[in-house]
């Protein structure tokens, strides 16, 4: 059930850009960022809005003068300086004034602040309780400082805004705790000349190891990584977290340390960062601190940049202390202090786990390291060329659809014509090691010369405004958008001057040659013949683009060469051997205290879950669905149920010849969607149920124990839905909505429940409605003993959305598991579009009153607004016009549908018999 959340976001996109134009940013925070404080301000009504704007007006502690004149570059004419504040300024790490700071007020008082706005929290209640509002204004010392004040009852930064300014009262030094701890060397503007990574080189002592285990348990360890702060889109944090994402499959025990929190205020903050844009782990978050060298003990602990090495170094209760290099960090400093102290980090006794052959040997031949290395690999099931259309068909009843009388259909045309060649080039101009610059002077020579092309930019958190040839910024994309831009360009461009990149892997694994600089680095890890090799020289790398451009043969056989070459790697490979590494040289170190060391894994009493796959004539792409079923990756025993309901294909025989897979058949008559899967549920003994369709096909490995665990791990959760994927094969619309479908679901908390905001919801707001009972069986998994509380009800059709809204009006959480991902796409014509709209708006209708288009008139309306924003964005990323074209009768269908179904007779398709 996903489409009728689509329509919901096509007819709002218009309204919602115009609402909005002015007051949106030149640079956008990540989506998390809009969470902070516990509330997602732009998920409000236009009057809840406006309320809270008016009550950070009443503060008197945003000062509009400054705030405009700070950050002019931010500002649009005409903008309402404290609601783009409220939406956007606070996420990006703007201030109200020059003294409040919204980051570190949440990070210094969470545990004592309610659901308000931070800043409103602080005005009305947070001076009370002595808070300050930033590392720079003490609240309290301003009060002593003026005697004369001592009685007033306002906080102290809105008196010194208001009055205290004007008068020239003194702003005294701030004496917050632990000001000796670090020394400090400040420039007249509050800058501190060293930065808090530096100062971890003197803070934390470096201390040998003293292991207080009993034994060692290779197959259960007790790993702790050390890290600095992330946020969406950090290539070095995304190896990391796959890591320990396979770590957790294999059985281990992991815990993440975070040094120098700046991007996540709080532990529970970080977690949702992590499941939003990284990987899904159950590792406990804990933050280091002064005590950490005291607190962290285990088997295992592991550095994870030149900063992060100084803590490491601290914590003594360990078996073996590691340094997971993933480039050569001094090269990231001029010569100098930054440099030399990176430098340092490889002198220390750490073993180093390298992320290349390359790195493995400088830092074992210039630094005398003991080293060990893995590959780089590409995520090959979610990075592969592009193939022919699979035909699956959705599990849609044809009793309900054969309930709404039809209107007459239209065929669908899906061919797109190419205007010239596309390059995928990496542009993350931000990052000096990517020689980002070099790669665009090639560009524009190339384009001096004549030559057409257009260029498809992507991982720049900074968008181009223009360039002297066409082209398309697709900012920091989303996996499956890298994947369908590398499947649709011709040739890609990335450099790497340190360590090689992973993203050359990824466009190789999906048939795209490259261009590459030349260097030690490069060569040391692609072969002759799989990368077009460039010279850093501007002229040298047009030279080498328009070569591979100009003969197609040459291309090919590259593409052809780099796809079978990288097929070799994977990331489970990857991390097997690092997970041998780690036992190896932990058993070493248990050896050398006298440590015994076992072998034992958690043993498991039965399954923690079960599989439940409805079908009915599946199709021969059931075989992909089934075979990555049983190839999840998971530290504890699953089962998998099929119930079949009278298939005549080849569906029966596919799951018989997989002895793994418990068939159940049943009569097609029996079947119903809420009946069906109570009925798998019951015959099943799983802790935790999960439910795909049989046209879902799980993205990876760890799909199954990514959204079993995200509910395990979550106790106020009663059950999960996952991710879409598009297929690739989909057209571009379609990759367009359900990408941005489930975007959108990372504006929001992943646990959500009817108390998220009750404004919303006790208004009976419809979209929030929406929102709250989205659920997709196509993806989901519920706890055991909630379906025993609250089972599916008997229906023909949304049985997934109406579970969800039974749970939230029971008072329960509902949860999106972002990285528990499947493919599931499918690109209709105009008949089976109206169709399944007219269903979906019946069933809308019957179960939420909600009226998706009432009339013709407001048919019309819609259809002018979807048609004249469809044709925007298919010129603008270059589809064609018989696309276009096709997409705009897909449009008027779905309207079609959805009018048809809304003024049905929805008690003849839905009242249960």
């Amino acid at each position: 059930m996903v489409n009728q959340d689509l329509r919901q976001g096509e007819v709002d996109a218009l309204l919602h850009f115009i609402e909005h134009a002015r007051l949106r940013p030149r640079r956008w925070p990540n989506p998390d960022e809009l969470d902070e404080g516990g509330r997602n301000y732009l998920s409000l009504s236009k009057e809840g809005r406006t309320k809270l704007v008016d009550e950070i007006a009443r503060t008197g502690l945003f000062d509009a003068q400054w705030y405009a004149q700070e950050y002019s570059a931010e500002l649009s004419w005409g903008v309402n300086y404290i609601e783009h504040y409220l939406l956007y300024g606070g996420a990006l790490g703007l201030k109200p004034n020059r003294y409040f700071s919204l980051g570190w007020y949440i990070h210094q008082y969470r545990e004592k602040m309610d659901e308000r706005h931070a800043l409103i929290f602080y005005a009305n209640d947070g001076w009370r309780l002595g808070h300050s509002p930033s590392d720079e204004f003490d609240e309290k010392a301003y009060r002593a400082l003026h005697a004369d004040l001592a009685q007033l009852q306002s906080s102290m930064l809105a008196h010194y805004l208001r009055v205290g300014r004007a008068e020239g009262r003194e702003i005294p030094k701030p004496e917050s705790e632990g000001a000796q701890d670090k020394p400090t060397f400040k420039a007249e503007n509050g800058t501190n000349y060293i930065s808090p990574v530096m100062y971890s080189m003197t803070v934390f002592e470096r201390n040998s190891l003293k292991p207080i285990q009993k034994q060692l348990n290779k197959a259960c360890m007790d790993i702790h990584w050390v890290m600095p702060d992330f946020s969406a889109g950090g290539g070095g944090h995304m190896t990391i977290f796959r890591m320990i994402s396979f770590l957790e499959r294999q059985g281990h025990k992991l815990t993440i340390w975070i040094h120098e929190p700046s991007q996540n205020p709080t532990t529970a903050r970080a977690r949702q960062t992590i499941q939003k844009h990284f990987q899904f782990v159950a590792a406990k978050i804990r933050f280091v601190d002064e005590d950490f060298s005291e607190q962290a003990q285990g088997d295992v602990l592991i550095a994870t940049d030149c900063w992060s090495v100084w803590p490491t170094l601290s914590a003594t209760n360990f078996l073996a202390r590691f340094y997971f290099v993933q480039d050569f960090e001094p090269s990231f400093h001029p010569m100098g202090g930054k440099y030399l102290a990176a430098e340092l980090t490889y002198k220390q006794d750490l073993h180093c786990i390298c992320a290349s052959p390359w790195l493995a040997k400088k830092l074992s031949e210039d630094y005398g390291r003991d080293t060990s290395y893995f590959y780089l690999a590409a995520d090959q099931q979610v990075y592969f060329p592009a193939d022919t259309r699979s035909d699956i068909s959705e599990e849609v009843p044809e009793e309900a659809l054969e309930e709404i009388p039809a209107k007459k259909a239209g065929k669908k045309k899906n061919k797109k014509k190419s205007k010239g060649p596309r390059i995928a080039f990496y542009a993350r101009i931000s990052t000096d090691r990517r020689a980002v610059e070099l790669g665009l002077m090639g560009l524009e020579l190339l384009a001096r010369e004549g030559v057409e092309f257009h260029v498809d930019f992507f991982g720049n958190g900074e968008p181009f405004a223009e360039a002297p040839f066409s082209f398309t910024d697709h900012g920091v994309a989303s996996t499956a958008q890298l994947a369908s831009l590398f499947q649709n360009a011709d040739i890609g461009v990335v450099f790497s001057a340190t360590n090689y990149s992973l993203v050359p892997q990824e466009m190789m694994a999906c048939g795209l040659p490259i261009v590459e600089l030349d260097g030690d680095n490069t060569r040391a890890i692609y072969p002759e013949d799989i990368v077009s090799w460039a010279q850093p020289d501007p002229f040298e790398i047009a030279k080498a683009v328009k070569a591979l451009l100009a003969d197609r043969n040459r291309a090919a056989r590259q593409a052809e060469a780099a796809l079978e070459w990288v097929s070799g790697f994977s990331w489970g490979k990857a991390g097997a051997s690092l997970e041998k590494t780690l036992q190896n040289v932990a058993e070493a170190g248990a050896k050398a205290h006298k440590i015994p060391v076992v072998s034992q894994p958690t043993e498991y009493e039965g399954f923690k879950a079960s599989v439940v796959i409805p079908t009915y004539n599946a199709g021969p792409q059931f075989e992909r669905v089934l075979d990555a079923v049983l190839d999840q990756h998971t530290p504890w025993p699953y089962e998998v149920l099929v119930i079949d309901s009278g298939s005549t294909d080849c569906t029966l025989e596919l799951v018989k010849n997989r002895p793994q897979v418990r068939l159940h058949e049943i009569d097609k008559r029996e079947f119903n969607h809420g009946d069906t899967r109570n009925l798998g549920a019951e015959i099943t003994s799983g802790e935790f149920i999960a439910f795909l369709t049989h046209d879902a096909l799980p993205a990876n490995r760890a799909w199954l124990f990514n959204l079993v665990q995200a509910v395990d791990v979550e106790p106020r959760a009663a059950g999960a839905y996952g991710r879409h994927f598009a297929y690739p094969e989909a057209t571009p619309y379609t990759k367009r909505d359900l990408d941005a479908h489930f975007a959108n679901m990372l504006n929001y908390p992943l646990l959500v429940s009817k108390n998220t905001n009750k404004t919303r919801y006790e208004a009976g707001e419809e979209g929030w409605r929406q929102f709250l009972h989205f659920y997709s069986d196509n993806n989901s998994c519920f706890r055991r003993s909630m379906w025993e509380k609250i089972p599916y009800r008997r229906v023909v059709f949304g049985e997934d959305q109406l579970w969800a809204n039974d749970i939230i009006e029971a008072g329960y959480h509902k949860l999106y598991a972002a990285q528990a991902t499947v493919y599931h796409s499918h690109d209709y014509d105009e008949a089976e579009t109206e169709e399944r709209a007219a269903i979906e708006a019946s069933f809308f209708k019957h179960f939420f009153g909600y009226e998706l288009v009432k009339n013709e008139e407001e048919l019309e309306k819609h259809l002018d607004g979807l048609n004249a924003h469809d044709k925007y964005w298919g010129e603008l990323h270059h589809l064609s016009k018989s696309m276009i074209k096709e997409r705009l009768k897909l449009n008027a269908a779905r309207l079609q549908g959805y009018l048809r179904g809304t003024t049905a007779d929805t008690a003849a398709i839905f009242d249960e018999k």
